[in-house]
């Protein structure tokens, strides 16, 4: 019985897989909560324009954002599952060179929000407070939901193996539906949008262009060479 369970929980991704999958969501954490503090010492910036004054608070929409989390954590695994080493290297690559854009920003651009108050004790405007509680007003430029969505996307609409091409446009769908949660829901102003699109953009490009899945893989040979040695 053990054996059978260990079997299926090794078969759902492969080892380089599971680790790719690690090393994002550490890097994604870090360059999330770490930069609370040092944000505290800056003065924040705002960004919003006329527009963000036209468009109403609309509660609902926090099912959109809240929904996101799930979308990303699926498309992952498809993305992981089933596509190749160096597929799955390179788009490593590429979204780790995105959190570093965006830490930058972040640091560099220190952008707020100023928040409606949410009165309202339906489900939708509890929701919108917890939310507000467990995110505060920063960290706001790039949108990281924008950076998240449109890297799904654009990704898993590059792949040829495994995902379903009604799950492409499923994406597509929701990266724009995304991007009015976030402005409905005052978690964001308008120019995060084409921001978090740039930042997560330009890395697939170049991670395509110049093969930084080689990075991994000689990542991988070195360890692999040492385990080698060692076993000896």
């Amino acid at each position: 019985m053990e054996n059978k369970r260990n079997f299926r929980i090794a078969d759902l991704l492969p080892a380089y897989s599971w680790a790719c999958l690690g090393l994002v969501f550490l890097s994604q954490s870090l360059v999330f909560w770490a930069t609370r503090p040092i944000l505290a010492h800056l003065t924040p910036l705002d960004l919003s324009t006329a527009l963000d004054g036209r468009i109403p608070f609309r509660p609902e929409w926090v099912s959109v954002y809240v929904l996101s989390f799930a979308s990303w954590i699926v498309t992952m695994v498809l993305l992981l599952r089933g596509q190749q080493k160096q597929t799955i290297y390179r788009n490593t690559a590429a979204y780790l060179c995105t959190l570093l854009l965006t830490l930058i920003l972040f640091l560099t651009v220190p952008a707020a929000i100023v928040r409606p108050e949410v009165p309202g004790r339906d489900f939708f405007s509890f929701l919108t407070r917890v939310v507000y509680f467990f995110d505060q007003p920063n960290n706001l430029f790039p949108s990281l939901h924008v950076v998240c969505s449109w890297y799904c996307w654009r990704v898993i609409d590059g792949t040829e193996t495994g995902v379903p091409r009604w799950y492409k446009w499923f994406n597509l769908l929701f990266f724009l539906l995304v991007c009015a949660s976030i402005l409905f829901v005052k978690q964001h102003v308008a120019v995060d949008i084409p921001s978090g699109i740039l930042v997560a953009e330009v890395p697939i490009l170049l991670s395509r262009r110049f093969r930084w899945e080689r990075a991994g893989l000689a990542l991988e040979a070195r360890i692999l060479g040492r385990r080698a040695r060692k076993g000896q």
